[in-house]
């Protein structure tokens, strides 16, 4: 009761509205106990432990299945034995891309022991390139994604059979990273590829603290005019998957 009166009108609001669509004869809250089928505990320790259990040469077949799958949905996708190598690649990419809505070439990436670790500020010492970390107590974050044309992030999860990155909010870690730049560069470790999205919702309902993330497959795109496909309508019109080749632990 308290947490319902301390809800802003907009959200009251909101909520009734919701509520007159799907219920019209009550603008109540309903307890979520009334519906158990909705509401029924999930056993994922099966799935759980076929992700824990996979071999090696289990997560080259699931990295290989990726790389299948993302050919139909416009990702390029990397495989790569070191950061080095990912560094390469990146440099590439941002010494031969245009920046779409300015002269300047600035990069933003997630604040995360992977990415730091292919000190692209010494790759771009010789460059016009600014790179930008994620650091949550930045207080021009905001403006410095928003210059920014390539994004750089670590996701929590892949799925092979549908090309897909997972990636949760966390500190230092914003999916506006992601949502902004116009080219994406993702990162995923090859131990971290899961089959399906079965196996995600599994892996991610373990940790009781995560409350946002968002699935990623390929750059932004729609058909919406003219069955016409156009890239970068809300999001990035570009998108480069690095899978981290690792073992698992």
């Amino acid at each position: 009761m308290s947490n319902y009166h301390s809800q802003s009108d907009n959200e009251l609001r909101f909520l009734s509205t919701v509520r007159q669509a799907v219920a019209p004869d009550s603008d109540m809250p309903r307890d979520k106990r009334a519906y158990p089928e909705i509401f029924a505990y999930t056993d994922d320790r099966q799935l759980v432990d076929t992700v824990e259990n996979r071999t090696d040469l289990d997560q080259q077949g699931l990295a290989s299945a990726f790389m299948d799958n993302a050919d139909p949905q416009s990702l390029s996708v990397y495989c790569i034995k070191s950061l080095d190598e990912a560094a390469d690649i990146i440099v590439n990419i941002a010494r031969n891309r245009v920046p779409e809505f300015s002269n300047n070439r600035h990069i933003i990436q997630h604040a995360h022991k992977d990415i730091s670790g292919l000190k692209l500020w010494e790759r771009f010492s010789e460059d016009p390139i600014t790179v930008h970390t994620t650091y949550r107590e930045d207080s021009e974050l905001r403006d410095k994604t928003i210059a920014s044309f390539i994004g750089i992030t670590v996701a929590d999860w892949g799925i092979a059979d549908s090309a897909t990155l997972v990636q949760c909010t966390r500190p230092g870690m914003p999916q506006s990273t992601s949502l902004v730049p116009s080219i994406h560069i993702g990162f995923v470790r090859r131990s971290r590829i899961l089959a399906n999205l079965s196996e995600a919702y599994a892996m991610m309902r373990r940790d009781s603290a995560l409350n946002s993330w968002c699935f990623i497959s390929g750059p932004s795109k729609t058909a919406d005019i003219e069955a016409h496909m156009v890239y970068g309508a809300h999001g990035p019109k570009e998108m480069h998957i690095c899978i981290l080749e690792d073992t698992k632990t």
